[in-house]
């Protein structure tokens, strides 16, 4: 194991060991996000492989029917899991425990900004991925109103400011994503995920009641810009095929 590695495995150990702070706007985005990515492999059948699962959330994105497969490289989030359908794993993604060509989809959501070696985890995506399988990533995008307060604040303070103090966490954008994914993966759709300005800071921001209400005057916006301004939102989500 890399000392990179290692280093990961102790911090996201210590994160879904304690708990996180309060955001309220964090919940609804988290279901907006699993809600996004459902919606885009609903129709493929098959067998799905969640890479970082975390402590369970994404899996709610799988049909009824669908066999899933998910791990994480923290012992402590996969624990957390209660799903009885789901075999559950401790992996590193660099090294996918896997046969060639296994899975009919596989979804890597807010993981891959934090591999350096991202070129080393597109080739095992695609090497356990069926060739007509489907491939659904996303990640921070720097193009949002959260990137914006992200360079502001490096700028400004003249250090990283890595979400949640993570050790690696390098925002896309739509255009550096496809770069990063190529030759492996040609990119299909884009849809883009909330594009309200940040609530809430480490525990401080606006009420529940508040950031509900906002986000429900502006949901309507939300699914417009989501399919016709994808490159703008704070996430950005691929769907994409193997290249042959």
């Amino acid at each position: 194991m890399s000392n990179f590695s290692h280093s990961s495995r102790e911090f996201y150990e210590n994160l879904y060991q304690h708990e996180d702070f309060f955001n309220p706007a964090r919940d609804i985005y988290n279901d907006l996000r699993v809600q996004t990515i459902a919606n885009l492999i609903r129709d493929v059948e098959g067998s799905l492989l969640i890479v970082g699962c975390g402590s369970g959330k994404d899996l709610a994105m799988a049909s009824p029917s669908q066999k899933i497969v998910a791990f994480d490289l923290s012992f402590h989030a996969v624990r957390k899991i209660s799903e009885e359908r789901a075999d559950l794993l401790v992996a590193n993604a660099l090294h996918l425990p896997f046969p060639d060509e296994y899975f009919s989809v596989l979804v890597c959501s807010e993981v891959l900004e934090h591999i350096p070696d991202i070129k080393q985890a597109v080739q095992e995506f695609h090497r356990v991925l069926k060739k007509d399988g489907v491939l659904v990533v996303s990640s921070p995008n720097w193009l949002s109103w959260f990137g914006l307060a992200r360079w502001a604040g490096e700028t400004f303070l003249k250090r990283p400011f890595h979400s949640s103090d993570q050790p690696y966490d390098d925002w896309k954008t739509l255009w550096k994503y496809q770069r990063e994914l190529a030759p492996e993966f040609t990119v299909e759709q884009a849809r883009g995920v909330w594009y309200l300005p940040p609530m809430h800071y480490k525990g401080k921001g606006l009420s529940p009641s508040w950031t509900k209400g906002i986000y429900t005057l502006f949901r309507p916006l939300e699914a417009f810009f989501s399919k016709a301004l994808p490159f703008l939102g704070h996430l950005i989500v691929l769907k994409c095929s193997p290249s042959k």
